[in-house]
């Protein structure tokens, strides 16, 4: 389990249907490129993985990376 670190600034977010309203209301045309910083547990990764675009994404914390190698 992923807890948010103060030190780094960290809040996480963890409704599903905002996060999906979220990504509804990017413009993004297929094969446009998105950055994502600071995924921590991937609730708006999970939406933009839907999308057909480029994703990458940045994180610092490397206990939301591990949690994140095994998620996907």
């Amino acid at each position: 389990m992923v807890r948010p670190k103060k030190h780094l600034g960290q809040h996480f977010l963890t409704d599903p249907s905002i996060a999906g309203r979220i990504v509804d209301a990017l413009a993004t045309a297929p094969g446009d490129s998105v950055l994502e910083i600071g995924p921590g547990k991937g609730v708006l990764t999970a939406h933009l993985m839907k999308k057909d675009i480029d994703l990458w994404l940045a994180e610092i914390d490397p206990e939301s990376v591990a949690y994140l190698k095994e998620l996907w």
